[in-house]
């Protein structure tokens, strides 16, 4: 579970700078503030974004996110922290990581903002649909006990009458 999010001075600054435009720079922006909001609500890094096709070695616990038209926003994620360290194209992204290859750029004194996390209390009971009662499904705990003239019933337009 994640606690705390550290973003670098330098993404802070160039993704604020590229969220007014409007060409493929601002949508890249506007995806990055995204993926780092949904991050604070606690979401993990596997579902705030879209992550990169292909597993990067070259860092290890990197999530390197596609923000689309060729724009990446990578991060580190160590034990309860994430830290967002470049937003940029691929080709500038592929040289960032190239530096920092097998190096711990997180572990670097750089100026960073940090974010603390808010928790989701798992104790609250979760919203559940509400049951429709003739649906016989609802009435019968195994599936396999429904009868062929309830699944006839349902599946009307697939099974002939």
């Amino acid at each position: 579970m994640i606690k705390q999010i550290h973003v670098h001075q330098k993404v802070k600054k160039e993704i604020q700078g590229t969220s007014f435009c409007h060409d493929a720079s601002g949508i890249a922006a506007s995806r990055a503030q995204d993926i780092i909001r949904s991050l604070q609500e606690g979401i993990s890094p596997s579902r705030a974004g879209l992550l990169s096709r292909k597993k990067d070695l070259r860092i290890k616990n990197l999530y390197k996110f596609n923000l689309g038209r060729g724009y990446r926003l990578v991060s580190i994620k160590e034990k309860e922290t994430i830290y967002v360290l470049f937003f940029g194209t691929h080709d500038q992204c592929d040289r960032w990581l190239d530096d920092h290859r097998k190096k711990k750029p997180h572990q670097k004194p750089l100026p960073m903002i940090s974010y603390a996390v808010e928790q989701v209390d798992s104790r609250q009971p979760s919203i559940s649909p509400p049951q429709c009662d003739d649906d016989p499904l609802n009435h019968c705990d195994d599936p396999a006990q429904i009868s062929q003239r309830e699944l006839r019933r349902i599946f009307c337009g697939l099974a002939d009458r």
